[in-house]
C-alpha cells in the first residue's frame, strides 16, 4: 500500500508540475503580450504628435529605425492606400482599408489585431489609429520573441520539477505511514461496537492493511440489513393495516406534533398529503380538537366528542386517548381516533322525528276519538242526530289512524328491503287509467278533471309498487288543487327509461320547502294538510318506491299556478301486444 501511495504521489505531482508548467506558460505569454500592446499604444501616441508633415513615406523612413526588424510603421489613407511604410515602397503594397485593425479605426479611432504573416512566418501584433486628419497610423511588431522568451524558461521549469520530485518519494513515504496507522485503529473499534452501527458490504481490498476493517464492515452491514429488513416488512406491515383502516388515526407527541397519520385520518381532514412532523394546526384548526390534545397530555384524561367534517357532509366522532410514558408530560402522547358516524347519528335523528311524528299524528286522531266516545258514553248527548254525526266523526278517525298505519308499514317495509319481488310486466297508462277510475269521487267532489294519456310505458315491476306510487302523485294533485282544476298524468317512452309525469293546478310548493316534501310528516301548510286528510308520508313513499328502482324524481312547482312531479324508471324492452 505504501508503495503504491509513493507512486500515485509521484504521478500526482508530475500531473500537477506540467499543468502548473503550462499554467504558467499560458499566463506569461498572456502578461507579455499584455506590456507590448501597452507599448505599441505609448509609441504610437509619441509619434502621432510628432506628425506635423504631409510626406509620410519620409516620415514612414525616418521611424524605421527605432527597431530595427521588429517595429513596422505605415501610414494609410481613409480609403485603404498605404501612404508611407517603414519596410516597403507603398506604391507594391496592396490597398489596406480591408484589414481588421484599419476598419476599426476608421469606425471607433483605435483598432487591434494578432495575426499570421506568411511573409516572416510568425504571428504579428497590428495597432492602428485614426490621426486627427484622417490618417492611419499602423504599428506592428513580431511575436516571435514572445515564445523565445517563453521557451527560455523552460529549463528553470524542469529543474525545479525534478527537485520536487525528489522530494516526493520521502514526503509520501512519511505520509502514508500515516494514512495507514489510523485504519488499524478504526477496525479495533469497529471490532468493540460489532452490536450496532451501519456499513456496506465491501470487496476484500487489494490492501493487506484494510481487510480487518472491510470484514468488520461486512459483519456489521450484514446485520445490520437483517434488521433494516425486518424493520422495513414490519413498517410496511403497519402501515397497510393503518391505511387500510376505515377509522382516521392520528398520533402525536406531546407539543402536539404528529407523528403517525392514516389515510383516513387525511381524507376526513381534507389533506391531499400526511402532514407528519408537522403541528396538528397543519391537519385542522378546530379548538376542541387541540384544546382536548393539549388536556390529554397535560392531565392524561381522555375525551369524545362529534364535530362536523370539513367538506360539511360527514359527522365526525373525535376520540381523544392519552398515552404515558414516564411522569415527565415530555414523554407523554396522544391518539385521535377518527370515526364517520354519519349514518348513526342521521338515523338516530330520522329515528327520533319519526317516533316524534308518528306520536304526534296518531295522537290527533285518538284525541279526537276519546272526546267523542266520553261525550256518547256520558249520555249528555240526547239528539239522535249529535250521535249519528259524533259516531260518523269517530269513524272518520279511525279511519284516518287506520290509514296512517297503513302508510307506516309502507314505508317502514319499504326501508327494509333492497330489491323488490313479485315483478311482471305492467304498463304505467294501464295503471294510471285505473288510480283515475279509482279516484273518481275524490275529483268529482272538487269538480277536478284528469286525464291520463300517453305510451305505454312498460316496464318490469311490482305491479302493488306502482299503483302505490301513482295512487299517491295523483291523490296528492287532486287534494291539493283548486276547485274546478285540472290534473293531467303524461306516461312516455325514452331511450333508456319510462317516465311518468303528473301536473296539477293547485297551490303549488314554496322554493324552501321543495327540498322537503319527500321527508316523512313532512307538510308545507299543517293545519291545510290535516282538514284534507293526508298523513304526510304520500311523497316519502313514492321516494322509497323510485329508489328501489333506482330511478329519479324531479320536481317543479310555483305558488299559486301548480306543481309538477316526473318520475323516472328504467325501461324495458318487453312490450305489451
Amino acid at each position: 500500500m505504501k508503495r503504491a501511495f509513493v507512486l500515485r504521489s509521484l504521478i500526482a505531482v508530475t500531473a500537477a508540475l506540467v499543468i502548473a508548467g503550462i499554467v504558467s506558460a499560458f499566463i506569461m505569454q498572456r502578461q507579455y503580450l499584455a506590456n507590448r500592446q501597452a507599448e505599441l499604444r505609448e509609441l504610437m501616441n509619441t509619434i502621432s504628435v510628432t506628425v506635423n508633415t504631409s510626406d509620410y513615406r519620409s516620415l514612414a523612413k525616418k521611424f524605421s529605425g527605432l527597431s530595427p526588424n521588429t517595429l513596422r510603421v505605415t501610414f494609410i489613407a481613409a480609403d485603404g492606400r498605404v501612404l508611407g511604410d517603414s519596410e516597403a515602397n507603398p506604391d507594391t503594397l496592396e490597398n489596406h482599408k480591408g484589414r481588421a485593425e484599419i476598419e476599426a479605426a476608421i469606425k471607433t479611432g483605435y483598432g487591434e489585431e494578432i495575426r499570421h504573416s506568411s511573409t516572416l512566418n510568425c504571428d504579428m501584433l497590428y495597432t492602428a489609429k485614426r490621426l486627427s486628419n484622417g490618417i492611419i497610423l499602423r504599428l506592428s511588431v513580431t511575436l516571435k520573441s514572445v515564445y523565445d522568451h517563453i521557451w527560455s524558461l523552460i529549463p528553470a521549469l524542469l529543474t525545479g520539477a525534478l527537485a520536487a520530485l525528489a522530494c516526493t518519494p520521502f514526503l509520501a513515504w512519511k505520509m502514508a505511514n500515516g494514512v495507514v496507522k489510523p485504519f488499524g485503529e478504526v477496525a479495533e473499534s469497529l471490532a468493540n461496537i460489532n452490536a450496532g452501527g451501519y456499513g456496506t458490504d465491501l470487496a476484500e481490498p487489494e490492501y493487506r492493511e484494510l481487510v480487518p476493517i472491510v470484514r468488520q464492515i461486512n459483519t456489521l452491514s450484514d446485520k445490520i440489513a437483517d434488521t433494516l429488513a425486518e424493520l422495513t416488512s414490519e413498517r410496511r406491515r403497519i402501515s397497510l393495516l393503518l391505511d387500510n383502516m376505515k377509522e382516521g388515526l392520528v398520533v402525536l407527541d406531546h407539543s402536539q406534533q404528529i407523528l403517525l397519520i392514516n389515510r383516513s385520518a387525511c381524507e376526513f381532514f381534507s389533506v391531499a398529503e400526511k402532514p407528519v412532523g408537522k403541528n396538528l394546526l397543519c391537519l385542522t384548526h378546530i379548538p376542541h380538537i387541540a384544546e382536548s390534545a393539549e388536556t390529554a397530555v397535560k392531565t392524561g384524561k381522555s375525551d369524545f366528542f362529534d364535530l362536523n367534517a370539513p367538506d360539511g357532509r360527514k359527522i365526525l366522532q373525535i376520540i381523544v386517548n392519552s398515552v404515558s410514558g414516564t411522569e415527565s408530560c415530555a414523554d407523554n402522547g396522544v391518539i385521535l381516533l377518527i370515526t364517520d358516524v354519519t349514518v348513526i347519528r342521521r338515523s338516530e335523528q330520522i329515528r327520533s322525528e319519526f317516533v316524534a311524528n308518528a306520536s304526534h299524528e296518531l295522537k290527533t286522531p285518538l284525541t279526537s276519538i276519546k272526546g267523542f266516545s266520553e261525550l256518547l258514553e256520558s249520555g249528555l248527548v240526547s239528539d239522535p242526530k249529535k250521535e249519528s254525526q259524533y259516531l260518523a266523526m269517530i269513524h272518520k278517525e279511525t279511519e284516518r289512524m287506520i290509514g296512517l298505519i297503513s302508510d307506516i308499514l309502507k314505508l317502514s317495509e319499504l326501508e327494509s328491503v333492497t330489491e323488490d319481488t313479485g315483478k311482471s310486466t305492467v304498463s304505467l297508462l294501464a295503471i294510471a287509467q285505473k288510480v283515475k277510475e279509482s279516484l273518481s269521487v275524490q275529483a268529482s267532489e272538487k269538480n277536478i278533471t284528469v286525464s291520463v294519456s300517453g305510451d305505454a310505458g312498460v316496464i318490469d315491476a311490482n305491479p302493488d309498487r306502482m299503483t302505490e306510487l301513482t295512487l299517491n302523485l295523483i291523490d296528492n294533485a287532486i287534494k291539493y288543487n283548486r276547485p274546478e282544476g285540472y290534473v293531467e298524468v303524461l306516461v312516455a317512452e325514452q331511450k333508456d327509461s319510462v317516465f311518468l309525469m303528473v301536473s296539477d293546478t293547485g297551490i303549488g310548493i314554496p322554493p324552501e320547502a321543495q327540498e322537503r316534501v319527500f321527508e316523512r310528516f313532512y307538510r308545507v301548510d299543517k293545519s291545510r294538510s290535516r282538514k284534507i286528510g293526508g298523513t304526510g308520508l304520500g311523497l316519502s313513499i313514492v321516494k322509497h318506491i323510485v329508489g328501489l328502482y333506482k330511478g329519479k324524481i324531479i320536481l317543479s312547482s310555483e305558488m299559486g299556478k301548480g306543481t309538477k312531479i316526473k318520475v323516472i324508471l328504467p325501461k324495458t324492452s318487453t312490450r305489451i301486444s
